[in-house]
């Protein structure tokens, strides 16, 4: 098989997934939004004004290692287990459900920052999911390491909200009884 039907074989077997959804789809995303949210930390970190840049400078050089050091290793749990990983940047932007805005740099930092714990809040939203569907499926190492992620998610958000001096659950999203749509 050429390398290009290689690659359709691989898209149509991804599109099959999402729609099912598997654990592996699932976890695409997660990748998806940690590669988005390593990019929105970094503009955070280089132009964030006012006390949130203290902050910033103390947390996302921490913050970058450990998405960098997750994206890796979940990339390999899914490659070895057969799944298919997003590889292009078409990929990451088609799968990741964070939101940029390149003005967002000129926001006031407490603004960049909040914006930050609810990308947090968004992706645990992935996880949990991903951490169900892979129960289901046996894959307990993903689940090893997307329930670490989560938990280190979880501090971040609390940090940066007790920084800001909000509540745990201020601008996050809570589960209303009609929200079960996985």
């Amino acid at each position: 098989m050429e390398i290009q039907e290689q690659y359709e074989v691989e898209l149509k077997k991804a599109d099959v997934d999402h729609h099912t959804p598997t654990a592996g789809a699932m976890t695409g995303h997660i990748l998806a939004n940690l590669w988005l949210h390593q990019q929105k930390i970094n503009q955070a970190r280089l132009f964030a004004k006012g006390c949130a840049s203290l902050f910033l400078a103390q947390y996302t050089g921490e913050w970058l290692n450990t998405e960098r050091q997750y994206f890796d290793r979940i990339n390999q749990l899914l490659v070895i287990n057969g799944e298919a990983v997003p590889t292009t940047t078409a990929q990451f932007t088609q799968y990741t459900m964070l939101k940029e805005n390149g003005a967002q740099k000129y926001a006031p930092g407490k603004d960049q920052l909040f914006d930050l714990i609810k990308d947090f809040d968004t992706q645990l939203l992935f996880l949990q999911k991903a951490i169900a569907l892979g129960k289901k499926e046996g894959l307990m190492k993903l689940v090893h390491t997307l329930v670490d992620l989560d938990t280190w998610m979880r501090t971040q958000i609390l940090a940066g909200q007790n920084f800001l001096g909000n509540d745990l659950m201020t601008g996050r999203y809570q589960e209303d009884d009609d929200d079960d749509q996985w």
